[in-house]
């Protein structure tokens, strides 16, 4: 009966694990963000809001600039005075940030947002370009996936949208709200199961 019960534990972690990979997402409700100052940081910081304010409550983002916090923030925007290196879509539109995340057991912890301050002809961005951009790479950093194709509803996240829209659409408010309260749900009752268990 011992074995029974260890079998069935250690079948119950493993169905964890896997769910947690398969559901990318931050695991805290708050989140510490370095935004190097620069004459985009409120452009950023914009971005980081509307995505906070889209997620009804789930979501919040505290700011920093000081050099402490640029260690200890798990997402940190740095800015790059150079071209952007390449494309992102075929209508060519700029891409003008790129992100890197850490996981840890499948959750995110960890974001690297650089800023690329010009454009691919060399010419140097606008704030609002770089709003447009960024409302798309938070979505990465918060664990929506890439859209591709026809994106009908339009969405932040449509690779061929990428910085066509100044702000979040119905369907990204969706996406956000699906994944983390349905994420959350999921991750409580697993625990429950986990407990009752034991």
């Amino acid at each position: 009966m011992k074995k029974i019960f260890l079998l069935a534990g250690i079948l119950l972690l493993t169905a964890g694990s896997v769910f947690a990979y398969s559901m990318p997402r931050w695991g805290m409700t708050s989140v510490d963000v370095y935004i190097e100052e620069n004459e985009f940081s409120n452009a950023v910081q914009r971005a980081f809001e509307a995505w906070a304010q889209a997620s009804n409550g789930k979501l919040r983002f505290r700011f920093y600039t000081t050099r402490f916090a640029s260690n200890n923030a798990p997402i940190k925007v740095s800015f790059v005075n150079e071209q952007a290196p390449y494309y992102i879509t075929r209508s060519k539109r700029h891409e003008t940030t790129g992100y890197f995340t850490n996981m840890e057991d499948g959750f995110i912890n960890a974001a690297r947002v650089q800023i690329y301050t010009q454009t691919r002809e060399k010419r140097p961005v606008t704030s609002e370009e770089v709003y447009n951009s960024m409302l798309n790479e938070v979505g990465y950093i918060l664990g929506l996936e890439k859209l591709f194709g026809q994106c009908d509803p339009p969405s932040v996240m449509c690779m061929d949208q990428v910085g066509l829209h100044n702000s979040l659409t119905e369907r990204d408010r969706e996406l956000l709200i699906e994944k983390y309260e349905r994420s959350s749900n999921d991750i409580k009752e697993m625990k429950s199961k986990q407990n009752k268990n034991r």
